[in-house]
């Protein structure tokens, strides 16, 4: 993909540029928005960290087979529930659950010498906490909008070609990046974006062809009675939250940069605890913007007409309404851990393996079949995803690398220093001999 027009920024660009930047690239858009150090955690994967993907992975599936049902209510009892703004409004506002866990936990790892103001201050950094939580309420308003536009995409098509469209939003973070951060754009960068394109037609594409059942009520007037509207439809607001979904991405770096620059939240010092107790006071004042500067956008759906406001009709929808909050707030979590436990550049490329996941899924729940060009795109789109993230991947490897090379070093030399004082190490003692 060749590099974008220049356009005047929306948001001032941070610095120039003639080279590539790992410590910029946007594959750190994903760790940007956990609040911490892109290069702050470079562990191999163990089999935690690979069990944390997975599961993160699943419930990101299930979650989206789950509101699809909610929404819909096909096959189960009590009907279904088809409020996404009131869904949405209600998943993002549930994040402020995060607050009280941060003041437990830390209150628990650090005992009576934990202060909150203290945390609160650290977690600021060059902002004051007015500030901090004015700026992410206003991305929670923009989340919100992101997230709305893909949960009423789910209404008219199926899962797996949602979640290979969402793919997108990699693409899209790359552009929004070079235009108003000032990103370099890569050839690798260009040629993932490309292969990336490619492989999402080729898994979305041939469900559009060959229309599937149409799965919307009839009584609800906003949704399509044609199934090639609707697949339109739906493709149409799956993109526009991709593209929502990357400019969120970089508009959180913008404010992260400016927030942590020279803080403890940017130095490799930082303990991991640390780092995810920051993670979980972002995700909940995200949650608490939303509760708050959220309310005018459901009154606009509500007095638009396109979604009245009614609160479940009975206890069934009641109980699947909250446990979609629940796999919503499961999926941050494990978002989150899923990151400090592995890295950005592992957590972006294994959120391809979700097309693949959404079509077993599909196919088991739905009856939807697997045909091989959705296949053999998913594996494109991996691939494409591979090469997008290759400079970040190979940076890691030699960095880490060099880690240990150095720690090797250092403890070498203090080997050797200490031998030429007189030091030597001291040769196990033996049991005493046991003669039965």
């Amino acid at each position: 993909m060749s590099s974008p027009t220049p356009k005047t920024p929306l948001l001032p660009v941070t610095s120039s540029r003639t080279s590539w930047d790992p410590q910029r690239s946007s594959t750190h858009s994903i760790q940007h928005f956990a609040g911490s150090n892109p290069h702050a955690n470079t562990s191999p994967l163990t089999s935690s960290s690979i069990l944390i993907v997975a599961t993160y992975l699943l419930v990101w599936v299930s979650q989206s087979e789950y509101a699809q049902i909610l929404m819909s209510g096909n096959n189960v009892k009590g009907g279904g529930y088809n409020k996404p703004g009131f869904i949405c409004y209600l998943n993002h506002s549930i994040l402020i659950i995060f607050l009280p866990i941060v003041y437990l936990f830390s209150r628990l790892y650090y005992g009576s010498t934990f202060s909150f103001s203290s945390f609160i201050k650290n977690w600021s950094g060059n902002f004051t906490f007015s500030k901090s939580f004015y700026e992410l309420s206003l991305l929670s308003v923009g989340y919100f909008i992101c997230i709305w536009t893909w949960v009423v995409g789910l209404t008219y098509i199926s899962v797996s070609a949602s979640n290979a469209l969402y793919q997108l939003q990699c693409v899209f973070t790359v552009m929004f990046s070079v235009w108003f951060l000032g990103e370099v754009l890569t050839q690798n960068k260009k040629v993932g974006c490309v292969v990336s394109f490619l492989g999402i037609i080729s898994v979305v594409l041939p469900p559009m062809l060959s229309p599937a059942p149409d799965s919307s009520t009839d009584d609800d007037p906003t949704l399509p009675k044609n199934d090639s509207n609707a697949s339109l439809l739906g493709t149409l607001f799956t993109i526009a939250s991709a593209v929502l979904w990357g400019a969120y991405e970089v508009g959180y770096m913008y404010i992260s940069d400016r927030k942590n620059v020279g803080t403890k939240i940017t130095s490799e010092d930082a303990s991991k605890f640390d780092t995810v107790m920051e993670t979980m006071m972002t995700l909940s004042m995200i949650g608490l913007g939303t509760l708050i500067f959220c309310i005018p956008l459901l009154a606009l759906l509500h007095f638009s007409g396109y979604e009245t406001f009614e609160l479940p009709e009975n206890s069934q929808q009641t109980t699947r309404l909250f446990i979609n909050a629940s796999l919503s707030f499961t999926f941050d979590l494990l978002f989150a851990l899923a990151i400090f436990l592995t890295s950005p550049v592992v957590v972006s490329i294994s959120a391809a393996l979700v097309i693949p996941l959404s079509f077993l899924a599909d196919w088991f729940l739905n009856d939807i079949p697997v045909n091989m060009y959705s296949l053999g795109g998913s594996v494109i789109v991996i691939m494409g995803l591979w090469i997008l993230n290759y400079d970040e991947f190979t940076y890691q490897v030699k960095r880490h690398y060099k880690k240990g090379r150095k720690a090797s070093i250092e403890g070498f030399r203090t080997m050797k220093r200490r031998m030429s004082s007189g030091w030597s190490p001291q040769p196990e003692k033996e049991g005493p001999l046991i003669v039965e």
